[in-house]
């Protein structure tokens, strides 16, 4: 497996099956702005209540062929491991799936992921374990917490600034080393402080 971060935005993704595991998969696609369709006979209480709201479509029914034509990533995620095993044999040779039943079946599959604003934090134990890999994400929520997307726009701005400052690349890069620091992270004071110096530049 290869790691990569894909921009799904606007990406129709087909979602076979409609329980709890398909669910978790629509919550992540939402995150990244996808374009998302379930099919399943039928879908949990959370799935109706995202289709009646429009967030998603839904087609209540068992699936075919033709509901995967023109998808970008397709999740195989129904109750019975055969028909996500078929999806995945059908499809591999022609766009993104997985099969939640086995990810060798695949071609791809989803990590377990945190999200701090511009930072993403991945694990995977391609199937060896995934209650690790829940674990891991775990320890990172204690690690990260939620003001890490502020220091990250931090970095993003300050680096911007950096790289348009008359400076030679050795302090160019000394100061993108320096703004790494943990003391930029812990105080907002110091991170305003550095970007009005270079307002001036």
């Amino acid at each position: 497996m290869f790691p990569l971060m894909v921009d799904m935005k606007d990406k129709k993704c087909v979602v076979a099956g409609g329980g709890n595991i398909a669910l978790r998969k629509v919550r992540a696609l939402l995150e990244a702005d996808a374009r998302i369709t379930v099919i399943s006979p039928e879908i949990c209480p959370e799935l109706e209540e995202l289709e009646r709201k429009g967030v998603i479509a839904a087609v209540k029914r068992e699936v075919t062929d033709v509901d995967f034509e023109g998808a970008f990533f397709v999740v195989a995620a129904t109750n019975n491991p055969q028909t996500n095993h078929t999806i995945a044999s059908k499809l591999s040779d022609r766009m993104l799936v997985t099969d939640v039943s086995a990810t060798a079946n695949g071609n791809c599959h989803v990590p377990a992921s945190l999200q701090r604003g511009r930072l993403t934090l991945s694990v995977s134990t391609m199937g060896a374990s995934p209650i690790l890999a829940k674990k891991i994400k775990e320890s990172w929520v204690q690690e990260y917490e939620e003001d890490m997307g502020e220091y990250l726009d931090f970095l993003f701005n300050a680096r911007e600034m950096i790289k348009k400052a008359n400076l030679t690349p050795a302090d160019k890069k000394g100061l993108l080393e320096e703004i790494t620091d943990n003391k930029y992270r812990q105080s907002s004071l110091l991170r305003k402080d550095f970007q009005k110096i270079f307002q001036n530049f």
